[in-house]
């Protein structure tokens, strides 16, 4: 899970926007960590006809920071340049299955390519991460999540919905993981080709009058 440091760094990032009806805010701190393994994206105002889009995702690194930011600088990107989210973006009709199989898509094109990234074939690096997303169109929030780190909707103070981690105790999960030629460590995380982002990516989408008041 990476070093741990004598005593936790506990300086604070902190970030907040306003954009378009959207309000967000984040914090982030080392803690532990013998380095920050952790990243955020938060984009308001995709490229081209996306602009009235909005991005925003969490990463939670492990055994080092090299997955998490590359996910965190690239997965936006990736998505947005699938086949699905390329005819949105040119005002086509596309349906709601078609921008979750991009949004899929993206993911398991970011991950091929981290697997050609240098350090990380030869395993020198075996740094990974889980992710969480959210893109929210004027109508719509496609949520998605990849490892264990959860997205929680919260409607006049109750939860509304949250995703379902990928967790090596359910059983389906561990069987899926070692069917991807992965191993389960101490029934708390899993590591597959040195990259925590594999098949197992599950989206969700929601109106957005039913996730807000």
């Amino acid at each position: 899970m990476g070093a741990l440091l004598d005593k936790p760094k506990t300086d604070k990032y902190n970030e907040h926007g306003d954009w378009n009806g959207l309000r967000y805010g984040l914090a982030s701190m080392q803690g532990w960590r013998i380095e920050m393994e952790d990243a955020h994206c938060a984009v308001m105002g995709l490229p081209g006809q996306l602009k009235d889009w909005a991005f925003f995702a969490v990463f939670d690194g492990h055994a080092g920071e090299r997955v998490s930011s590359h996910c965190a600088d690239n997965l936006l990107e990736t998505i947005i340049q699938t086949e699905q989210f390329a005819r949105c973006a040119n005002e086509e009709d596309v349906s709601i299955e078609e921008i979750k199989k991009g949004i899929r898509d993206g993911f398991l094109l970011l991950d091929d390519k981290m697997r050609t990234i240098p350090e990380m074939a030869s395993g020198e690096d075996k740094s990974g991460s889980t992710a969480v997303c959210v893109l929210i169109s004027p109508t719509h929030m496609y949520i998605a999540n990849c490892g264990d780190s959860r997205s929680v909707l919260c409607r006049d103070g109750r939860v509304s919905f949250a995703t379902q981690d990928h967790k090596p105790i359910n059983p389906a999960e561990k069987e899926r993981i070692q069917n991807a030629g992965g191993s389960v460590m101490i029934q708390r995380w899993a590591h597959i080709s040195n990259i925590a982002i594999v098949n197992g990516v599950t989206i969700l989408v929601m109106s957005l009058q039913f996730c807000f008041v």
